[in-house]
């Protein structure tokens, strides 16, 4: 009898593991099979902050900054919008890099966002919050692509480190028009891949999405000790631009 009831415990503590959602929606699990992969999760808004706009009104660039600092060693960081048609707004391996971004993204509609933060024992700890807003910014073109300077500006880009304690602060922003492909008789153009190095240690690799506004700015932190660091953008067009920060 015992052993029925221990295997009963099992079964619910597995169960509470993946209960719980603060934010029900209709393509959460859809989603985190697709980018997880069946694998372990809990949600855990104690230790990951996700502060977004108490509402978004402007849909093509709504700012969110997402901290899960306080989960020790983690390994990897993917942060998704379950109601945009592209839901998956960056994949980070964070190899010498903190477990933070701040960045400004569209939103196809009010929408939950979620931050899944994997811990060195292979777990996913997840925060939520909720975007309210009227929608509709996965389906602008986008304004910089307009211009008539496109060819001048285009991969420019700028950056600032800041230090404080024992945690570096990288800003960096690049000119880049972000278009999803969604708009008719645009194709997709935007920066897919990011990678940051710290002299010649790299820092994170991170899978970017078209879900990022034109024109990105990014926040990270590590707690790399150098006084230079490189940021190295590429696009779907085969572009490459980068940045030197000292």
């Amino acid at each position: 009898m015992k052993n029925i009831f221990f295997a009963l415990f099992l079964i619910i503590t597995s169960q509470n593991l993946f209960a719980n959602n603060p934010i029900s929606s209709p393509t959460f699990k859809d989603i985190i099979n697709d980018v997880i992969k069946g694998e372990k999760y809990i949600f855990d808004d104690k230790n990951i902050i996700v502060d977004v706009p108490k509402f978004a009104d402007n849909p093509i660039q709504v700012p969110i900054f997402i901290d899960g600092k306080n989960i020790k060693n983690a390994k990897r960081m993917i942060v998704f919008a379950d109601l945009n048609p592209i839901p998956v707004i960056v994949d980070m391996k964070l190899i010498d890099l903190l477990p933070l971004i701040s960045v400004n993204i569209k939103v196809a509609q009010e929408t939950p966002l979620r931050a899944l933060i994997q811990d060195d024992k292979g777990v996913w700890h997840i925060g939520s919050a909720n975007i309210k807003s009227f929608g509709g910014g996965c389906s602008v073109s986008s304004v910089s692509s307009s211009d008539t300077n496109f060819d001048k500006y285009l991969g420019k880009a700028k950056g600032e480190i800041f230090k404080k304690g024992d945690i570096t602060r990288i800003k960096a922003s690049i000119f880049h028009p972000m278009e999803t492909g969604l708009v008719f008789g645009n194709s997709a153009f935007y920066i897919n891949k990011i990678s940051i190095f710290a002299k010649n240690k790299k820092l994170s690799d991170i899978t970017s999405y078209s879900a990022i506004s034109e024109n990105p700015r990014f926040i990270f932190e590590t707690k790399n000790k150098s006084e230079d660091y490189k940021i190295n953008f590429y696009d779907t067009d085969a572009n490459e631009f980068s940045l030197d920060i000292k």
